[in-house]
């Protein structure tokens, strides 16, 4: 789906939302291998399920776990440590100017 919206955090400290469902297999076993790397990172991680809100189970129901870092999209049903902790490495601009995570 091209029209897929991309939500937000609603913690300001997180830098990885996490959409998953119950249920989800392969949120299970990508869940730990997210929240080592951002524990890595000094970041914290939102987990979300997509169940409890329409918009996104209507976006994301055949995607998860959906991994999304600084409101990107980074990986849809596996993710690889070496490459999310890239990602955490490099950090937007504003968050550079306000030292954040």
């Amino acid at each position: 789906m091209s029209s897929q919206h991309i939500p937000s955090p609603a913690d300001p400290d997180a830098r990885v939302l996490y959409l998953t469902r119950e249920g989800c297999h392969l949120c299970e076993e990508a869940l730990p291998v997210v929240r080592a790397e951002a524990d890595r990172a000094g970041t914290a991680v939102e987990v979300r399920d997509i169940d409890e809100d329409e918009r996104l189970r209507t976006d994301w129901d055949h995607d998860v776990p959906v991994i999304i870092v600084d409101g990107k999209v980074h990986a849809r049903y596996r993710v690889e440590s070496e490459q999310l902790r890239g990602a955490l490495r490099r950090r937007p601009w504003w968050r550079r100017l306000t030292g954040r995570a």
